[in-house]
């Protein structure tokens, strides 16, 4: 299961064409590994949890010393709904559907 979330998720990164989304990827990938954040499947876990949906993208960014995951889950209505996850202790901080 890991294996297979890896590999949509680096999917998706690659086909978003940008150099910080593998950048993102890669950070995301080795604070886990440290185990300074909530690796991926973790994460995708509590989504699933509150917003049922396939995820699109997936980037990390730093905010204000936080690290947060910010994601993109596309609901079975078509609806595009952004995430904001505190990376180190899993607590979704915003949702809100996009327009």
């Amino acid at each position: 299961m890991k294996r297979i979330f890896a590999y949509l998720l680096l999917g998706s990164l690659l086909l978003s064409g940008t150099l910080h989304a593998d950048e993102s990827y890669l950070e995301a990938r080795r604070l886990a590994a440290e185990g300074r954040i909530l690796p991926l499947e973790t994460i995708q876990k509590e989504i699933h949890a509150v917003q049922p949906g396939e995820i699109l993208e997936v980037e990390l960014e730093h905010d204000d010393h936080n690290i947060l995951y910010e994601i993109e889950v596309l609901d079975a209505q078509g609806r595009v709904h952004k995430l904001k996850i505190d990376a180190v202790t899993g607590r979704i901080l915003k949702h809100r559907e996009e327009d």
